[in-house]
């Protein structure tokens, strides 16, 4: 099967400093390859990019890598540009893959997708729709990462409900793994987020738990691992000052992005305690990194997000707090009991270890690859149009 992936203009594949989306279409992109299939990967220049025309048996073809403004009108607008550019350099393919805002819109009409032969034309979608899936009528199929993206899809665009395909994001076994020997459970434990310092994180909020169980007298630290800068999605500087003036004299760590996936799973192997504390209920989508914790045997506290229902069950294989006015003392409590009874942590590890383990790289690669073979199918004995 010929596959053609295109990223979007902000961010390349790694080894360059990445995005998750990247990191997650790059791995499915070796694995597809090493499959025996065709592989042209479309995205951004990077100097960290291996050169050549091919990388690790996948066709690379290069694009200027744009940075991010101050605006998301004005990363639209420029995506525009990208997404015309990109389009004169698809290959003939079976089913051409993108995550850009205007590139399905671009190649929307039957006549353009006649003469570029791009195939099936899947739009992958992680992020919350707001008011543009009119835009994308003629997009063959819609494969996005969780359930509550897809009823905000369908909201938008009911007769979309047959073309959007349930597909989990991966996490790469190999690398994010439980370590061999686990230490005893410490008496000063580390809480540990990794993903973009950005508001919507709800970082703010575990700053002011960690707070709150420093004055109760417990001993906590709490390190803060990902990009803050604008341009790498992150929430910028003045957003990392409200986060120290919240953590006053406490010693909050916060040591910038790691781009080495196997340096970010010493840091999780190397963590007691995980919480994720986004609250953006239009934000997420089934983000990678708490399964990337659970893989490493910690179990994570999350908020009652229902993005992430298909692998974190409260008491489970995590801990979920509820939203709303005592969130940040909802949240305290339940950092400190994860901490406190070391029976229950042990049964959440073993379990969030076993679901993370139906997310494995080859297991989601299957997944699309069948997925690619029916819409493949579907297109040549014809949709109709709706």
């Amino acid at each position: 099967m010929r596959i053609t992936i295109v990223l979007g203009p902000f961010k390349p594949p790694p080894p360059a400093p990445s995005g998750a989306i990247e990191k997650v279409w790059w791995k499915l992109a070796e694995v597809f390859a090493r499959r025996g299939h065709q592989v042209v990967m479309l995205g951004p220049e990077h100097g960290d990019l291996p050169r050549g025309s091919s990388i690790d048996g996948v066709e690379y073809r290069r694009l200027p890598l744009l940075a991010r403004g101050r605006s998301v009108r004005g990363d639209v607008i420029r995506d525009f540009g990208w997404s015309r550019r990109a389009a004169r350099l698809l290959p003939d393919a079976d089913v051409t893959v993108t995550n850009c805002f205007w590139l399905p819109w671009l190649l929307r009409s039957p006549r353009n997708r006649i003469r570029r032969r791009i195939g099936v034309l899947n739009m992958h979608v992680q992020r919350f729709p707001k008011g543009q899936m009119r835009l994308y009528r003629g997009v063959d199929r819609i494969s996005t990462v969780s359930q509550a993206i897809i009823d905000g899809i369908v909201d938008e665009r009911p007769d979309f409900s047959a073309r959007v395909a349930l597909i989990g994001n991966p996490v790469d076994l190999a690398t994010f793994h439980p370590a061999d020997h686990r230490a005893d459970p410490s008496e000063t434990p580390r809480i540990l987020y990794t993903g973009r310092i950005h508001p919507e994180k709800g970082l703010h909020l575990l700053v002011e738990a960690w707070r709150r169980l420093l004055t109760s007298g417990r001993t906590f630290g709490l390190r803060l691992v990902g990009p803050a800068d604008l341009g790498d999605g992150g929430g910028g500087p003045e957003y990392v000052r409200s986060l120290r003036s919240l953590a006053g004299d406490a010693p909050l760590e916060l040591p910038g992005g790691v781009a080495d996936p196997a340096a970010l799973a010493d840091e999780l192997r190397a963590a007691d305690l995980y919480c994720y504390p986004s609250i953006a209920a239009k934000g997420e989508a089934s983000p990678v990194a708490p399964l990337e914790a659970m893989a490493c045997g910690l179990p994570p506290v999350v908020a009652d997000l229902p993005q992430y229902a298909a692998y974190i069950r409260d008491e489970e294989t995590g801990l979920v707090f509820p939203r709303g006015d005592q969130e940040v003392e909802c949240l305290e409590e339940t950092i400190d009991r994860l901490a406190t009874n070391h029976e229950l942590r042990r049964r959440l590890a073993r379990n969030a270890i076993e679901a993370a383990a139906r997310y494995g790289i080859e297991e989601i690669a299957t997944a699309y690859l069948k997925d690619f073979e029916r819409s493949a199918d579907e297109l040549r004995r014809g949709r109709p149009e709706s």
